[in-house]
């Protein structure tokens, strides 16, 4: 067997040095546009329910339930971003992919139609998404338990 090239290995070296980074982000986007995709579930159920007179149809419930459960599973995976990264990074990425996420599966499940409005806001927030992660710089000083009750007691806390 040969030598592995340099590119390689500092590629792979890279890679490792930034996988926790790299874990944040990919759990966090995925939490967002589960949550988009699960949150459209649950207005084309109410949709549908609506179109019935205000009885769920067998689809609309099953529809319904999926979406109440699927929303709580991907807002509960949302912590595992947190495991990887600081909180700063985790919201800003997630509601960055929930609001796209939604726009999409919006017009899968025909809910309502996608105006100019939906795409420039959503051009907007990747923008917003894209600027905070590269400068946001790192993260603050750890506080502790002590420290977080001080913080509590003082005037500015209350």
């Amino acid at each position: 067997m040969g030598e592995v090239p340099e590119a390689l290995r500092f590629s792979v070296v890279l890679f490792l040095s930034y996988k926790d980074i790299i874990i944040c982000i990919a759990s966090s986007a995925l939490a967002g546009i589960g949550v988009g995709f699960f949150s459209c579930l649950l207005s084309s159920a109410d949709k549908q329910r609506q179109l019935n007179g205000g009885k769920h149809t067998d689809r609309s419930r099953i529809r319904c339930v999926l979406g109440a459960i699927g929303s709580t599973i991907f807002g509960i995976l949302s912590l595992v971003g947190l495991n990887y990264g600081p909180v700063a990074l985790v919201v800003v990425v997630r509601a960055g992919a929930t609001l796209p996420a939604n726009a999409l599966f919006s017009q899968v499940f025909q809910i309502r139609p996608l105006t100019s409005s939906d795409a420039l806001g959503t051009l907007v927030t990747l923008s917003g998404v894209v600027c905070f992660t590269l400068f946001q710089g790192d993260p603050g000083p750890e506080v502790t338990e002590s420290l977080f009750v001080q913080l509590l007691q003082r005037p500015a806390a209350i």
